[in-house]
């Protein structure tokens, strides 16, 4: 082969590569339990938006929507220019989803559900927005089997993303979870009879594991071995001071990927900053994908 030609090719390798680079789409989401609809609190809505707008997330996933409409989500959305919203319901505590490009497919189910969950396909990316019993890891066990159930009618090579609160823990945080957090979840556990979050007396890690099982991975761990916990914050929304009934903190959101998009997603952190710091009680996920 003459230089020339090999020249020509190296060169057009190199373009090929640089026009795969190119053409990939960052896509940033947000999911982000606000605390009781943001406390319905004016100066806390202000607080969100100005986030929002700050990050410019293409997709927003949100629980504990408390008090909002269809319609006052939708006139919130457009204040950070997401054209496209869906709540799952108008009573308790719904979940939502926000998108700067239109949800496909979307299902909203609250059957069999402690609050509900919300599916959509968004860019290409199956999306489940959900928020699991707080009192009972049996029926948190139940809602995660009927997602996994859902999740596995998609085809194994297209990217699955389930994202929200859990309420549940993760075994890969077990080292940060003491006996003092075990004992005061003992004695809250003696004191509400509805409150059955420990498995045998002990710390359950079952919800997760089921993911794991499934094939799914926790996001975060796929950058760091850290424990950065979700709860609580330093601040609730109208400026007082958070405590943690259980005493510890805690990590009980997450965002879960199947093996597909795995491969595209090179970020997932718990956000820490100013305004998250008094938003809510819980701190939210943030996530970037480079899709092809």
């Amino acid at each position: 082969m003459k230089i020339k030609e090999v020249v020509y090719i190296s060169i057009f390798l190199l373009l090929g590569i640089s026009n795969t680079s190119l053409s990939q789409e960052k896509i940033k989401i947000l999911s982000y339990n606000v605390l009781y609809g943001l406390q319905n609190d004016s100066v806390n809505i202000e607080r969100y938006v100005s986030l929002i707008n700050d990050l410019q997330p293409d997709i927003v996933a949100t629980q504990e929507m408390n008090g909002w409409t269809q319609k006052s989500l939708e006139e919130l959305a457009q204040r950070y220019d997401h054209p496209y919203a869906l709540q799952s319901k108008e009573d308790g505590f719904p979940v939502a989803i926000t998108s700067k490009t239109p949800l496909v497919n979307f299902k909203k189910v609250t059957e069999n559900m402690w609050h509900s969950y919300l599916y959509a396909k968004i860019k290409g990316i199956h999306i489940f927005v959900i928020h699991f019993s707080p009192f009972s890891y049996q029926k948190r066990l139940e809602e995660v089997t009927n997602i996994l159930a859902q999740a596995d009618e998609i085809p194994d090579n297209e990217p699955i993303l389930i994202m929200g609160d859990f309420n549940a823990l993760s075994a890969s945080d077990d080292e940060h979870y003491d006996n003092e957090l075990l004992t005061n979840m003992r004695n809250r556990e003696k004191e509400y009879a509805h409150v059955r979050n420990l498995n045998n007396g002990e710390f359950d890690y079952s919800v997760l594991k089921k993911l794991e099982d499934a094939g799914f991975v926790d996001t975060y761990k796929m950058f760091t071995t850290d424990f950065d916990s979700t709860i609580p914050t330093y601040k609730d929304g109208r400026g007082n001071i958070r405590y943690n009934k259980s005493g510890k903190p805690r990590r009980i959101d997450f965002a879960w990927c199947n093996a597909h998009a795995a491969k595209y997603i090179n970020k997932s952190i718990v956000l820490k900053n100013d305004l998250t710091d008094i938003i809510s009680d819980h701190y939210p996920i943030y996530i970037e994908f480079n899709m092809p």
